[in-house]
């Protein structure tokens, strides 16, 4: 469960309340509505695009359970796993003319509801720290929605503002602290389609969600999820199921996937070996060192990761890991190159 920990006052805009303004702002919002409308689905071609005074429109993923399955025994010599993806081997055609590919710049931060070390809520920093990196599409966790914490700041739609980027929201916890708290996609292309599943958790744990939005780039949708996976002890059997649910989802995409997010385990326990059988791991095929996230201010362990599967391949040494001085993580972000298709 998030802590509860008090947040400094964020700056609020001013709104006039002079009645001479009514008639005006009445125009005005008509047309704030249709511009937000525009802003959300994006252009047809798929062209990166999203600026800093964009309006603060935020897309909440519409959110249904998993499909079910018999439940599996998770005990530790009993789960048999496939051998992980491998990357494959393109041999280009000399005949054949090769398209300009598309390079996604990805970042994963689990932004800790933006309350830093210190205990203070500053999300102008959470945002300059993701505009240092100038990501296409950022995957988001621990994000509040009006929370008392972060004195009722709807942080998907503050960030969106801040850095220019299209917003969407999965709230997995209502309620809490007064508010909502979720996983949020942060996105430079056009949003397509949005939608929020359910995972499995304990019984008065808190709950979690993968949060998928489809997105157009260039010619072509690609899924895009971001998740927040179990914590501690009392998550580690939550954490395999979990991730069996996502390799069910990832595996029904009719589009190239990357998967980005906390998985609250190291490298080589079970909840990634269950992923790795099908998704590849930017750390390990396009960075270097070991890519230690947390604890933020000396990291032992790696959670946070950046998957993704053999329609893209990762830009050599480009995986890095970002410090942060608003969180309890560090961020990590990666380029992409989406593979093209049907060169000749």
């Amino acid at each position: 469960m998030p802590d509860d920990q008090p947040g400094a006052r964020e700056p609020r805009l001013d709104i006039s309340r002079r009645s001479a303004w009514v008639a005006s702002g009445v125009a005005l919002g008509i047309a704030v509505v249709v511009a937000a409308a525009v802003w959300v689905l994006g252009s047809s071609d798929g062209s990166p695009s999203g600026g800093a005074g964009t309006s603060p429109t935020v897309v909440t993923a519409p959110t249904s359970s998993a499909p079910t399955e018999r439940p599996r025994d998770h005990g530790k010599h009993r789960h048999r796993l496939r051998h992980p993806l491998q990357p494959v081997v393109i041999r280009h055609d000399p005949g054949c003319p090769i398209r300009p590919p598309h390079i996604v710049r990805v970042m994963q931060f689990n932004i800790h509801a933006g309350v830093s070390r210190s205990g203070t809520v500053d999300l102008a920093q959470v945002a300059a720290e993701i505009r240092s990196v100038h990501p296409d599409v950022v995957s988001l966790n621990e994000v509040d929605r009006g929370t008392t914490r972060s004195d009722r700041v709807d942080e998907p739609a503050y960030l969106g503002l801040a850095t220019g980027l299209r917003a969407v929201y999965g709230p997995n916890l209502f309620g809490y602290d007064g508010g909502r708290f979720g996983n949020a996609i942060l996105s430079r292309f056009p949003i397509r389609e949005t939608h929020n599943t359910r995972l499995p958790h304990r019984p008065h744990s808190e709950p979690r969600g993968l949060l998928e939005a489809t997105l157009r780039i260039g010619h072509r949708s690609v899924s895009f999820y971001a998740v927040h996976l179990s914590q501690g002890r009392r998550g580690a059997v939550p954490r395999i199921r979990q991730a069996e649910t996502i390799s069910r989802v990832i595996r029904t995409s009719p589009y190239p996937v990357i998967l980005s997010g906390d998985l609250n385990s190291r490298p080589g326990d079970l909840p990634v070996r269950i992923l790795r059988q099908y998704l590849l791991d930017a750390q390990q095929y396009g960075g270097r060192g070991r890519g230690l996230t947390v604890p933020e201010a000396d990291p032992r362990s790696r959670i946070d990761y950046i998957l993704y599967d053999n329609h893209f391949a990762p830009v050599r040494d480009s995986t890095q890991v970002v410090r942060s001085s608003a969180s309890d993580h560090r961020a990590v972000w990666t380029d992409l190159v989406l593979r093209p298709r049907g060169q000749c």
